[in-house]
């Protein structure tokens, strides 16, 4: 995904994405695995909004991301402490961060081979990355289950997939070694069939993901099967678990 892309898709992104609330959850994640004393650097900041939720909880963090405006709404939350820049040419010195966070950022279009390697030369040794996955665990209701299928079938060779069995041998070749699981924060909300469908066609998918004439048709198929599921109109409540992914610098 481009900038332009992310900058298209800025003023609605949080209401898509489970808004202040689900923001709070991440953070109340985050935190116990954070020291206070030492500044936070939010790899992929978007609009700031995770951001903002641990600087609430004493946290000093800078924010790295390459959409002006994502970063508009970021400023506006976190000040000076922003900048543009890419995440896998970060901005920043070699091992001069203590610990670095990234929510909901390796599936979206950075390479994340060279989103690990940055993260491993700019922390110190022993430094910390922690990352929440956007993969998480997938809702398992009717509508779960037709938008995972069609995850898998728009990156059939798992470039976008950002759970432990993908990430920890590429963080492995990289200097980064993967401690396991910190936490796990069950969850729950609700999604009519209709409004899901609504969302792939204001691009929850073909904009997020670069996708040609194929891609589109199984988005298409997507909304249409997602609009003859029964009931189309009623709320699922779809059960999943955000965790976080811990990595180390090695020393």
């Amino acid at each position: 995904m481009t900038a332009a892309n992310f900058d298209e898709i800025a003023p609605g992104y949080d209401e898509s994405r489970g808004g202040t609330a689900r923001a709070a959850g991440f953070a109340e994640q985050l935190a116990p695995l954070l020291d206070p004393a030492r500044p936070v650097l939010d790899i992929g900041v978007g609009t700031g909004i995770v951001a903002a939720e641990l600087t609430a909880r004493g946290h000093t963090v800078f924010g790295v991301d390459l959409s002006p405006g994502m970063l508009a709404r970021a400023e506006a939350r976190l000040g000076a402490r922003v900048a543009v820049g890419d995440a896998c040419r970060l901005p920043v010195r070699s091992g001069s961060v203590d610990q670095a966070v990234s929510t909901w950022l390796l599936h979206a279009g950075p390479d994340n081979r060279a989103v690990l390697a940055e993260a491993a030369r700019v922390l110190r040794p022993g430094g910390r990355y922690l990352v929440i996955p956007a993969g998480g665990t997938r809702p398992a209701d009717d509508v779960g289950v037709l938008v995972g299928a069609l995850e898998d079938r728009l990156d059939p060779e798992g470039s976008r997939r950002d759970g432990p069995e993908w990430l920890a041998p590429i963080a492995a070749a990289r200097g980064l070694v993967y401690e396991g699981t910190a936490s796990e924060r069950p969850t729950s909300f609700q999604v009519t069939p209709r409004a899901m469908a609504e969302s792939l066609t204001r691009g929850l998918f073909t904009g997020a993901w670069a996708v040609g004439d194929e891609a589109t048709a199984l988005v298409d198929e997507t909304r249409s099967r997602l609009l003859a599921l029964p009931d189309p109109d009623v709320p699922r409540v779809r059960e999943a678990a955000d965790v976080v992914l811990v990595f180390t610098r090695k020393t």
